[in-house]
């Protein structure tokens, strides 16, 4: 059952909260810039990764876009907002962010009742 549109950003923004204690134990940052930050981010993602790259192309490519789109966003952000947040970090942030990213482009397909790459009985 295709679910709505309302309901998959909310959900992509809820998976993408598991950046909120990273980026408050990794930066300097306050909790309303992390969380603002956050939630801009999967709107963005939602928009260009989920709604753009994952419909013209599958779960591996839109993770691997979503991924950079992190990294260079939260750069940006880091630089921008004066965070201190390393390159290590930056990247441990990326690589975690990725694997939520795969698991939600998972749930989607199975929303649409789509196959998906890690599961031949669906």
């Amino acid at each position: 059952m295709r679910k709505p549109l309302i309901q998959r950003v909310c959900v992509k923004i809820v998976m993408n909260a598991v950046l909120i204690p990273l980026l408050y134990l990794q930066t300097s940052a306050s909790v309303t810039e992390i969380i603002t930050t956050s939630i801009v981010f999967s709107l963005v993602a939602f928009a260009i990764g989920d709604q753009w790259i994952l419909r013209g192309s599958n779960n591996a490519v839109a993770t691997i876009a979503d991924a950079a789109m992190a990294g260079l966003y939260f750069w940006i952000a880091a630089r921008l907002f004066h965070w201190g947040l390393s390159n290590g970090e930056l990247f441990v942030l990326v690589v975690l962010l990725g694997a939520v990213e795969a698991m939600y482009h998972r749930l989607l397909a199975e929303w649409d009742n789509k196959k998906t790459t890690f599961s031949e009985t669906d």
